[in-house]
């Protein structure tokens, strides 16, 4: 809750609660399914009970603890990304070690009450009966393709263990190949539309009021051709645009916001309404940036900076790469920060004006005081100090041409020309300048249309394109990406060490049970299937891969371990009796067949809401359980042949070890008894 752990009840820990509800029955599957193999062949049900928990504890406790150490990293993200992550991660731990405290204590109680041996259908009312009817074929068919299909695919597949493992390799290296190829994007931070639609508009310094508000009535214009139009062309009932808000923050500046009808009463989603207002818009006068805004801000924007010293050449290069960005489909908006500053006017006095006893202070001091106003008394009315200045009536000061008439009074009390005594020159200069490390930076922004190019793609391009032309025309000037750019490098670097900290704690939750070295590696091998399931169904549904996409990967990682531990636990119990290497490796696939089969349809039937949810809110949070179902839905065959096959490669390269071991023992030997 929010008082003992800081987070509240929101669509984060939400989102976090519908991930875990499949993943929460994982244990209570497991311990079930052991408990009712057990009741069948032990009479009394507590006795039976308990020593179906006692077979499967190790394996669920531990199991349970991997998919926790696989979500606890995530706490540790330091980044306002991490904090979403954590949102999901606590109510996962939570109620994951809830979960396992339940499928302990309270599930074996209600199993022990149950009477699973019936093989009568009962009698009474027709709901029994059905729902016994429904378990009857349900259990029919999980043995039919137990003993009927995997049974015989399992031994087929041990018999050809090398050519079975060469095949999921080239499976892993083909899901890879289809992220660098473009296959699948990566848009690590995907648009989330909203329900308002916001504009930025900055006029050119200097601009005139009228100009101004002239572009707000443009800009407001379109969007009332917008409503018409969208009415008219998909039949609907009210517009897109429900209320349009004008706020002037200064002359030169603006911000128009359109609050969108709700989402079931419009036709046109929000980016499309988008797309089609600044369409229409088109290109306005005066213009510093314009800039439409329809989703959520998850980055900074996409922003590529350009530094250098000769401030000339560096203008002219970032005017070189907003062109080139033009010409790119998706890329829109684009502007640049080098501002144009304010109107300035130079005064610098004449060297013939010092002899007439002018200095730079004192014809600075005669401009102000003329125009800004020169202080001259303070008089006290009421409570209040009134100061009262004197400066050029209203009429002499509104005009550049009334500056170039003042008169300068000199020394000796002579007036005379303001060109006579001094040099005028006018400019603009920036109110802001950037530096770093003593060089000038420019920053080139632009919106880009993450459904046609990414950031990632965009940068690759301008290194592609763009730089050699750079470095031979621009020599000093460095391109580098920032905004979202830089967020996708440090975000990068805390997941890899996020995906570290998982490995280890997973590899070290494994050893302790198996008491082995080598067969958490054996488990661990199916982590990669899960990722490559996670790709494929990014691939089938056409989703592009996004930063909730591997938050769902890095999950996948303790989910898909779960079931590899019941099947390693299993074997090494028939192992331990005296069991063959091949008997083993079939009985513990078989008997754990049904588990693990049950607990990926529970975890993915626990997703299919949110997966089939079509609202556009929901669709950002889609890619994290399309990466966990996917995975699921992959690594489960996986884990039922690959974790016998990497058992059974194990065993071959112990008896090869052996061999060779032999061999050159009897060499040593030899080459010893002839040397004596």
């Amino acid at each position: 809750g929010d008082h003992l752990f800081g987070y509240s009840l929101n669509e984060i820990t939400t989102f976090g609660m519908i991930i875990v509800l499949g993943i929460l029955v994982d244990d209570a599957v497991v311990v079930g399914e052991s408990v009712f193999t057990s009741r069948s062949e032990i009479e009394d049900p507590v006795q039976g009970t308990i020593h179906g928990v006692r077979q499967v504890s190790t394996a669920t406790v531990f199991g349970s603890l991997t998919t926790v150490a696989a979500f606890y990293p995530l706490l540790l993200i330091d980044n306002d990304l991490g904090k979403i992550f954590a949102g999901f991660s606590v109510v996962v731990i939570i109620a994951l070690l809830l979960s396992l405290l339940e499928s302990k204590l309270i599930l074996p109680a209600h199993l022990a009450a149950i009477q699973v041996n019936s093989a009568t259908e009962p009698a009474g009312k027709f709901m029994p009966r059905l729902w016994h009817g429904v378990q009857s074929h349900a259990s029919a068919f999980l043995s039919f393709c137990n003993q009927a299909l995997y049974q015989p695919l399992l031994e087929r597949v041990l018999r050809h263990r090398y050519t079975t493992l060469l095949i999921f390799l080239t499976i892993a290296l083909c899901s890879g190949s289809m992220i660098s190829n473009g296959w699948v994007r990566t848009v690590f931070f995907p648009d989330i539309p909203g329900q308002l639609i916001s504009v930025k508009l900055e006029m050119v310094s200097g601009s005139p009021l009228s100009l101004t508000r002239t572009n707000i009535a443009v800009i407001e214009q379109a969007a009332e051709e917008l409503n018409m139009e969208a009415k008219v062309e998909l039949h609907a009932d009210a517009p897109p645009i429900a209320k349009i808000m004008t706020a002037m923050t200064g002359p030169l500046s603006a911000r128009i916001y359109a609050e969108l009808q709700p989402e079931k009463k419009r036709r046109l989603k929000t980016m499309d309404t988008l797309a089609r207002w600044r369409s229409r818009v088109g290109t306005l006068e005066g213009i510093e940036e314009l800039s439409f805004s329809g989703s959520f801000e998850t980055s900074d924007g996409f922003v590529v900076e350009l530094d250098g010293r000769d401030e000339t050449v560096l203008k002219t290069a970032a005017l070189h790469l907003t062109q080139s960005l033009a010409e790119i489909e998706g890329i829109n908006e684009i502007r640049d920060d080098y501002r144009q500053g304010s109107p300035q006017i130079r005064l610098k006095l004449k060297a013939a004006a010092r002899h007439l006893g002018l200095s730079t202070a004192g014809l600075a001091r005669q401009i102000g005081d003329g125009f800004g106003g020169l202080e001259v008394q303070r008089t006290q009315l009421g409570s209040e100090e009134v100061k009262i200045f004197v400066k050029y009536t209203k009429q002499r000061r509104q005009h550049m041409e009334d500056f170039l008439k003042t008169r300068i009074r000199t020394e000796k009390g002579v007036w005379v020309p303001l060109s006579s005594v001094a040099t005028i020159a006018t400019g603009n200069v920036p109110s802001v300048v950037q530096r770093q490390n003593g060089r000038r930076v420019v920053s080139v922004h632009a919106s880009l249309d993450k459904k046609i190019i990414s950031p990632s793609e965009a940068f690759t391009w301008i290194r592609k394109n763009i730089l050699p032309q750079f470095t031979l025309l621009y020599p000093g000037v460095n391109i580098k990406g920032a905004g979202e750019l830089e967020e996708i490098g440090e975000l990068k670097g805390g997941m890899k060490r996020a995906l570290v900290m998982i490995l280890l704690f997973i590899y070290a939750l494994l050893a302790v049970p198996l008491k082995s070295y080598w067969q958490p590696f054996v488990i661990m091998s199916v982590i990669p299937f899960g990722f490559v399931g996670a790709v494929i169904g990014h691939f089938i549904t056409g989703t592009s891969l996004s930063i909730l996409s591997f938050f769902g990967m890095m999950v996948v990682m303790g989910v898909v371990v779960n079931d590899s531990l019941v099947m390693m636990v299993r074997f090494n119990e028939l192992k331990q009796r005296g069991e063959n290497l091949q008997t083993s490796l079939l009985q513990a696939g078989g008997s754990r067949f049904r588990a693990i089969f049950l607990t990926t349809v529970t975890t993915v039937c626990g997703l299919m809401p949110l997966l089939f949810e079509t609202s556009e809110q929901a669709q950002y949070l889609i890619p994290a359980a399309l990466s966990i179902a996917w995975g699921e839905l992959f690594a489960t065959p996986v884990t039922l042949i690959i974790v016998p096959v990497l058992i059974n490669i194990g065993d071959d390269l112990l008896f090869l070890q052996k061999r060779l071991g032999n061999r050159f023992k009897r060499l040593y030997t030899g080459t010893k008894c002839k040397t004596f």
